[in-house]
């Protein structure tokens, strides 16, 4: 069926990394509105505006909204929306006087998109330091010194001083895993000290807060008996999640 007048105007509102948000003009004699995604069915609304999320950053989408008298297909319009990324710059600040011994008074990263994937820098004395991916995905299992002065082994022992709330130091640590879901980043590090073994999950997530801010979400998790080792966020609110606040 072709439509020689398209009443619905549809337009993009809002872009974000995980979300779009669409409005239309209310053709007269419909009475709902069927929303489509890459023509997957998404939702039937009777106002002239839907938020469509869920989505992946830095992916194009077909967006078609049907106007519907019954069953009868009164107008429809297909309008293409690419979603933004999460790269930019985040920071986490420390609201309580519980800092690690001076430690961890706020946490600055430095979100990259290159060549299709996320890639994760903290700040340390005025440098940036990567600390995902860290090393490249041949390496994986290759044993790493503490103390080493390779730049992985520089970027780790920094980034793992800020969360180590004991005196004991490592001697080698190996990346285990890495992974990549939509945008959620994960490494799971093996290290050793003596002749013990500990293994955490570091996992960087990206969301929106209530506000409709982005924001980088940092935990250490999987720690089994270990949790006490680990410094976790303080801040009141988030269960001991890092929430890192986009500033650019």
């Amino acid at each position: 069926m072709s439509f020689a007048l398209h009443a619905l105007e549809l337009s993009i509102d809002g872009i974000q990394p995980n979300q779009i948000a669409l409005s239309w003009t209310r053709v007269p004699s419909a009475l709902t509105y069927d929303v489509y995604l890459d023509d997957r069915y998404q939702g039937t609304v009777n106002t002239p505006f839907y938020k469509i999320e869920h989505l992946v950053s830095h992916t194009s989408y077909d967006v078609r909204i049907e106007a519907k008298r019954g069953e009868s297909v009164i107008d429809r319009e297909t309008i293409e929306a690419t979603t933004s990324g999460w790269e930019g710059r985040y920071r986490w600040v420390n609201k309580t006087r519980k800092d690690n011994r001076g430690r961890t008074t706020s946490l600055d990263y430095r979100v990259e998109y290159v060549q299709g994937e996320y890639v994760v820098y903290g700040l340390h004395e005025g440098r940036w330091y990567e600390v995902f991916p860290l090393i490249e995905p041949h390496q994986i299992g290759e044993q790493f010194e503490y103390q080493g002065t390779r730049p992985e082994e520089i970027a780790y022992k920094y980034n793992a001083q800020l969360f180590n709330t004991t005196a004991i130091t490592p001697r080698f640590w190996k990346v285990l895993e890495l992974k990549r879901n939509a945008d959620e980043l994960l490494i799971r590090v093996e290290t050793r000290v003596g002749a013990l073994r500990y293994t955490a999950l570091s996992r960087y997530a990206f969301a929106l807060d209530d506000a409709g801010n982005r924001v980088l979400r940092f935990s250490i998790e999987e720690l089994g008996s270990n949790s006490w080792a680990i410094f976790s966020s303080p801040n009141e609110g988030e269960e001991g999640v890092f929430v890192a606040l986009a500033i650019r």
